[in-house]
């Protein structure tokens, strides 16, 4: 099967894969497929029957809570137990959790082993799975610890869509969404007219962020405008502890506060604005709680990787397809975007 992108690594895309995967990669040593407890009996182990001998399987909890150094050590002693050497593999099986965390002690085992995402959700597919960023969360903001580690390949099995809770699904729509405002007016335009043709979505969103991951491998410059909408919405999930928000709605949010800001600088007309809010509201995010503290947000945001030395860098549009990297963000332009949230 040829790939359907290839970047610095190929890109599979199609139905039916999670059986294929085997014959997709290859491995100089042994192949451990790391997964959740939870989609061992659904995905996990049914890549692992694609490989000949059948890989080894390893099984951690999910939950953003568990997205730590902890659970990544415990990974790396398993892979230890299990006799994994630097010429192994490690095929991680899940969403955007799983595939960061697993990832990530893939980084770092042994200086680095070979590593193939093979993500199941939505949000996964058409965001965290590309582009070679692991990492687990600090208690003061979401992925401060990670590497940049590029998979040897992504395979990306659109059917496993179909069973995907609805609000699972939605998170993946509106990272997609995000991927329209930045790179692409038709793939936002599909959003607009509600179309939900998963597979050309999916599509879609993964051609503009390989196009930019493409141009800026490791976050210089570029690569920047994929934080659209993350400085707020990180400082939101810090802020509920990463609990009853999905990462997708906590980006819908941070999309609405950058836009507020941008519109208030003059560089994004109103309408615009007012239409990008009217789609992201009509896929209806979860509310925000009304006892979250507007103060832990904001502060949340001093830790966002993006920002350099005393300067305050976010990603503002001004136009559908076309965003610009700012980094003069103010404090009190931050503090409004929040409170017009609240």
């Amino acid at each position: 099967m040829n790939p359907f992108l290839t970047i610095d690594y190929p890109i599979y895309v199609g139905e039916g894969l999670l059986d294929e995967a085997g014959a997709l990669v290859k491995s100089r040593g042994r192949v451990f497929v790391i997964t959740s407890t939870n989609l061992r009996e659904r995905f996990g182990d049914r890549v692992a029957a694609s490989f000949e001998p059948v890989a080894d399987v390893i099984t951690f909890e999910e939950g953003e809570s568990r997205k730590t150094l902890a659970t990544a050590n415990d990974i790396i002693t398993q892979l230890l137990d299990r006799g994994a050497k630097r010429d192994s593999m490690a095929i991680v099986v899940g969403g955007g959790m799983i595939g960061d965390t697993a990832g990530f002690a893939a980084s770092i085992f042994l200086r680095g082993i070979d590593l193939v995402q093979v993500p199941t959700t939505l949000l996964a597919q058409v965001d965290s799975s590309i582009g070679g960023k692991v990492a687990v969360n600090h208690a003061k903001g979401k992925n401060l610890i990670g590497s940049f580690h590029p998979p040897r390949a992504v395979i990306v099995d659109t059917s496993v869509l179909a069973s995907l809770p609805h609000r699972e699904k939605l998170s993946g729509m509106f990272e997609a969404l995000k991927g329209g405002v930045i790179g692409e007016a038709e793939l936002f335009a599909m959003f607009e007219r509600h179309e939900e043709n998963i597979d050309e979505i999916v599509r879609r969103a993964i051609r503009v962020k390989a196009s930019i991951v493409s141009r800026d491998e490791r976050e210089a410059d570029l690569r920047r405008l994929l934080n659209y909408g993350h400085t707020v919405a990180h400082g939101i999930e810090a802020a509920m502890n990463y609990e009853g928000i999905t990462h997708g709605e906590a980006v819908a949010w941070g999309m609405i506060a950058a836009n507020s800001i941008a519109l208030k600088r003059g560089i994004l007309p109103r309408d615009v604005a007012e239409r990008v809010e009217r789609v992201i509201r009509s896929y209806d995010p979860a509310p925000l709680p009304r006892s979250i503290d507007a103060e832990a947000i904001f502060n949340a945001t001093e830790h966002d990787k993006k920002n350099t030395g005393n300067a305050r860098v976010m990603v503002l549009p001004r136009a559908i397809g076309d965003c610009v990297i700012v980094s003069d963000v103010r404090e009190d332009e931050v503090r409004d975007a929040i409170g017009s949230l609240l």
